[in-house]
């Protein structure tokens, strides 16, 4: 297997700078300051703030080009060059002018187990440290699993990266590469730079926004709710750990924050898309609906509230600029048994719009701003990510399929949920993540499936059947099964 090497040393996007003139210092954003103080908390347990991705290649690859595609991202997106250093007056990123990563090409094609060895070296590798000032902070690795299909495996520190970042970084790759293999030039970065993106985010802290956000959230939680937690496991039957153990070893990606991922979709794409139009929403607004259904069956609590993860990034360009932004903001719900499946989802959109407006308010300052002795992370029951990939992939002819996001570790104090919107035709897929020292395998599947089995149901309902007729089960080892009650409607 090839170790890591130092990436190139000069290429377009240094602005203008050598290594002679030093890196360029910027302040951190509020997101990378966040991870920053936990990592630190955390006793310098660098490995537990990386955040990472794999891109299934079906077809052949040059490696050579796989190279140069690789060394000209580097060179255009300025966080994969940055290291985080701490200084007197508090921890600063540096941008050097050094396309500063890290990859390796490994072979593994003839192993008699390519998938495994392929998950043992990036287990390794994920759970090797990173020292935050010294870096690489970004690591790709292309691993040959036969000569027609091949893992590129992409890493960050979590301080560099969100998950956004990397699916701009994949999809400058794959069309770079594309570009190199056709012989054709591979024409300006489409990324903007990150001293803009860290100025937008210094701007909006003195900005007649940031105290518009404050207000809204400050009404909104005034009354702060109950924390209400799910139960380590649903009340179902166990799946059996052997089951547990061969689908989690499907995936990649699963260190200290164990991760299931779901390989059929989470509905039928025909079904999911006239569920949406006949509800008049989105249709990631089934998958908060049936997040907050679970949530309000599993702990019966009047209100519910989910982590919704946000990009943080309101305007195009700053969409575009790979980097960290993200933040996770509360969606508060009240849930009634009774309640028809149309009025929750009219809910769900509306709060979810407004919530989308304020996103860029931290959490900390909203504990701060009422006075809470702890995070708003302890209101959440569930943190829901849902990400659009966006058109399918491809590298010079050949088709890719992208995985999850993962962050490894951070020991995650409530289960995550994170879909994967898909617009291949395939529908979206769910992942389901949870602290290793919390869950095991098998609990985090049976969390998978009966959320699969949930969403399935509510979107083939009618939109006048109440919420209370779906399952997952009800606590205190009753169970439920979620097509239970499919003639049930809402009362007047």
């Amino acid at each position: 297997m090839t170790p890591y090497a130092p990436g190139p040393k000069d290429g377009p996007g240094d602005e203008g700078r050598t290594a002679r003139t030093g890196p360029r210092v910027l302040p951190l954003t509020a997101a990378q300051r966040k991870i920053w103080l936990a990592e630190r908390d955390a006793s310098g347990a660098h490995e537990a703030y990386r955040i990472s991705q794999c891109v299934h290649i079906h077809g052949p690859v040059d490696t050579g080009l796989f190279e140069a595609a690789m060394r000209q991202v580097l060179a255009e997106a300025d966080t994969l060059r940055v290291r985080i250093v701490d200084t007197p007056d508090g921890p600063v990123q540096e941008i050097h002018p050094a396309a500063d990563g890290a990859w390796a090409c490994v072979d593994v094609s003839g192993d008699p187990d390519p998938h495994g060895a392929a998950r043992h070296w990036i287990a390794a590798d994920m759970a090797a440290p990173v020292d935050p000032a010294r870096g690489p902070l970004f690591r790709c690795a292309l691993i040959g699993l036969r000569a027609d299909h091949w893992l590129c495996y992409l890493s960050a520190h979590h301080m560099v990266a969100d998950g956004l970042s990397l699916f701009l970084i994949t999809r400058r790759f794959t069309q770079v590469y594309t570009l190199l293999a056709a012989g054709e030039p591979v024409g300006a970065s489409p990324f903007g730079s990150l001293a803009d993106l860290v100025k937008a985010d210094l701007d909006y802290r003195s900005s007649p926004q940031y105290a518009a956000d404050g207000a809204y959230w400050k009404r909104t939680f005034g009354d702060p709710p109950d924390p209400a937690p799910l139960p380590v496991r649903p009340a179902v039957a166990d799946v059996r750990e052997d089951d547990a153990r061969e689908e989690a070893d499907s995936g990649y990606l699963a260190q200290q924050a164990l991760c299931v991922s779901g390989e059929r979709p989470l509905a039928c794409p025909e079904t999911l898309h006239k569920a949406a139009r006949l509800a008049g929403v989105a249709r990631s607004r089934f998958v908060y609906a049936a997040a907050a259904v679970y949530a309000h069956r599993l702990t019966e609590a009047p209100e519910v509230v989910l982590g919704l993860a946000v990009a943080g990034r309101p305007r195009r360009r700053l969409l575009t600029t790979p980097g960290v932004l993200h933040n996770i903001v509360p969606l508060r719900l009240r849930v009634r048994s009774g309640m028809p499946l149309a009025e929750l989802l009219t809910q769900v959109d509306r709060t979810m719009n407004q919530a989308v407006a304020h996103q860029r308010y931290p959490g900390e300052d909203l504990a701060r701003d009422l006075g809470l002795p702890g995070s708003i992370a302890s209101w959440f029951s569930l943190v829901v990510n849902v990400m659009p990939v966006g058109r399918p992939l491809s590298m010079a002819g050949s088709p890719c399929t992208v995985s999850g996001v993962h962050l490894a570790a951070g020991r995650p104090a409530r289960l995550k949920l994170l879909v994967l919107d898909r617009r291949d035709g395939a529908g979206p897929r769910l992942d389901v993540q949870g602290a290793r020292e919390r869950y095991s395998r098998a609990g985090l599947m049976s969390h998978q499936q009966q959320l699969l089995l949930l969403i399935d149901a509510m979107t083939a309902a009618d939109p006048g059947r109440c919420v209370g007729s779906f399952g997952p089960p009800a606590v205190g080892g009753r169970t439920r099964s979620p097509e239970a009650g499919a003639g049930d409607r809402a009362r007047p």
